[in-house]
């Protein structure tokens, strides 16, 4: 497998999964919040399509209170517009903890991947799946392939078009259009033939 691209998606999907999954005023996070208020963040990122677009977004979004903006995407307490879990897209109750996290669980175990969580949040968390592919890529390139085409890239799509809908996070609906085109690049230059599941959301 090609080192340049699986050095990019390390780069990329560790970018993105601190992004979606860190609150903002985390400490783990505020690198990655740096580097995209850059002015000129979008050269050293691979197959952007309109990325004035994309940082006009981010420029906006960087004068807002990402802290709330986050509350209202990522925990609540209304309903989340674009849930972050997985098995709600794919489990036909659209419950978190549903079968295909099961079965997620059960590709962490064969693989010997093991999950150092500090809260009781499922695995298949869209900032956690960001950052296992690009632990994959790192240490375990021979899995990429079926944990993208199994496990991620099955519901991301859908979670992501929903999260690019909601026009009042600019910096979150910014983040959901690169993140869009980053996998539409992964999957293209990987070859990766994805079937396409009942979706429940």
């Amino acid at each position: 497998m090609d080192n340049a691209l699986l050095q990019w998606i390390s780069t990329s999907g560790r970018l993105l999964g601190a992004v979606f999954y860190y609150e903002p005023e985390d400490k783990r996070v505020q690198p990655v919040l740096d580097f995209f208020r850059r002015t000129d963040w979008t050269k050293d990122w691979a197959n952007i399509d309109h990325p004035a677009l994309i940082n006009g977004l981010t420029e906006k979004g960087a004068q807002r209170d990402l802290s709330q903006d986050y509350q209202d995407l990522f925990i609540g307490p209304n309903a989340l517009p674009a849930p972050p879990w997985g098995s709600v897209y794919l489990d036909k109750e659209s419950v978190i903890f549903g079968d295909s996290l099961l079965a997620l669980r059960d590709f962490l175990i064969a693989h010997q991947i093991e999950f150092i969580q500090t809260q009781n949040e499922p695995e298949d968390h869209l900032g956690l799946m960001f950052m296992l592919a690009a632990y994959l890529a790192e240490t375990k390139p021979e899995c990429l392939a079926e944990f993208l085409s199994k496990h991620f890239l099955t519901w991301a799509y859908r979670c992501l078009d929903l999260m690019a809908e909601q026009t009042d996070y600019p910096f979150y609906q910014a983040m959901a259009l690169l993140a869009r085109q980053t996998l539409k690049d992964w999957q293209q230059r990987l070859d990766l033939q994805v079937e396409a599941p009942q979706l429940y959301r």
